[in-house]
């Protein structure tokens, strides 16, 4: 956030802060539900964890609540039935421990922050960490093409 800040002075931009930063967990755990319920698929995983980004970050919104939840689920175009199941489910506790696993797999790989990536490359798991490393996980994998 302060990067952000700085940035945002830096350059004379409105980048709107949250008024507060709230926890995410709840935000964590509906993500999760949506990825394990059986009607969702990962497009409508992406664009749920998308649209919780744009309330928080965007448009200062609630991430936190139930009713939160259920509008960034519909917004993002799950139906009603499968947003409601979601948030059952974000309450399970077999979303817990599925979201302390995912949690405990970061770590286990290094993770200190986000965005981190995993790639597979000849059976070992190269970890690559910020949004600028998409050139050399391609060069890793062999499909680097250079500059053009």
């Amino acid at each position: 956030m302060f990067r952000t800040c700085a940035l945002s002075e830096h350059r004379q931009l409105i980048v709107p802060q949250p008024l507060c930063v709230p926890g995410s967990l709840a935000a964590m755990r509906y993500v999760t539900a949506v990825a394990e319920s059986g009607g969702a698929s990962e497009a409508d995983v992406e664009k749920v964890s998308r649209e919780l980004w744009m309330r928080i970050w965007s448009r200062n919104e609630d991430i936190t609540l139930a009713t939160s939840l259920s509008e960034a689920g519909l917004k993002a175009g799950l139906p009603a039935s499968e947003v409601e199941e979601c948030l059952q489910l974000a309450g399970s506790q077999k979303i817990k421990d599925k979201l302390k696993s995912a949690t405990q797999e970061a770590l286990d790989l290094g993770a200190f922050g986000f965005p981190l990536s995993v790639c597979h490359i000849d059976g070992k798991k190269e970890v690559f960490f910020g949004a600028d490393r998409f050139e050399l996980m391609a060069h890793c994998l062999g499909d680097y093409m250079g500059i053009s």
